[in-house]
């Protein structure tokens, strides 16, 4: 739901609300399936640089960069309505406990807050970006898809916040083509609440911004991963 609202949306440049032509076009490609023109043939790693490819190619950095921008958006966004708003935290080192999942002395999740869920109570936010037209979910329905890979990020995570952290864990999966999974689709209607009784506005007008914001996010950095440059750049 929400995947196609920023064809309904104001230009607004403030928020990021735009495209230019070409990503305009090339949006419009993507979302009805259409042959995306004048990609190079070849990728810069040397494998075939179909629209697939470039969405999971991890060179020029561009899968990273947009995990990274829908993690800053989603602190940005908590940081409004919550305290103690941080990203990359590190979790606390396990003394002995014995927890199933990532036990790296070193682990990290994406945004902690307090006071989201429940007053005091910290919560970790993990975010996932997947390509829905990967052979590997060749077959398989789009919700579960995004339950396989909260699952996933439940089974690394959620033992060790919960009797480590004593906080909550929540996993913010989105698709490429601009959906979200349950848990982050019920997350955002928290977040637009919490946020729309703060401001004084109403809640469907806060809901709708968040989705684009974090549509058009998705959108604008799916297109550079499609025409952006992979070559390294030296000094």
């Amino acid at each position: 739901k929400g995947a196609s609202c920023w064809l309904t949306s104001l230009p607004l440049q403030s928020y990021g609300f735009y495209l230019n032509k070409q990503a305009f076009i090339d949006a419009i490609c993507l979302r009805y399936g259409w042959r995306v023109e004048n990609m190079a043939l070849v990728c810069v790693c040397g494998e075939p640089n179909t629209v697939n490819h470039a969405l999971i190619c991890n060179r020029g950095g561009y899968v990273i960069r947009r995990h990274n921008e829908l993690r800053d958006i989603e602190a940005e966004l908590l940081d409004e309505v919550c305290h103690s708003v941080e990203k990359e935290p590190k979790l606390l080192p396990l003394s002995g406990e014995h927890v199933r999942g990532n036990t790296a002395e070193e682990a990290r999740l994406d945004v902690s807050a307090v006071g989201f869920w429940r007053p005091q109570e910290r919560t970790f936010l993990d975010v996932r970006v997947f390509d829905p037209n990967c052979q590997t979910y060749a077959g398989m329905e789009p919700k579960n898809v995004y339950e396989l890979h909260e699952r996933s990020k439940k089974r690394e995570y959620n033992e060790r916040v919960l009797q480590v952290e004593r906080a909550s864990m929540t996993p913010l999966i989105f698709s490429t083509s601009g959906g979200e999974g349950r848990e982050a689709a019920r997350f955002h209607k928290h977040l637009a609440a919490l946020i729309a009784e703060k401001r004084g506005e109403n809640y469907g007008t806060v809901r709708n911004f968040i989705r684009k914001r974090l549509r058009f996010c998705l959108l604008r950095t799916v297109l550079e991963s499609l025409r952006g440059s992979r070559n390294l750049r030296r000094k």
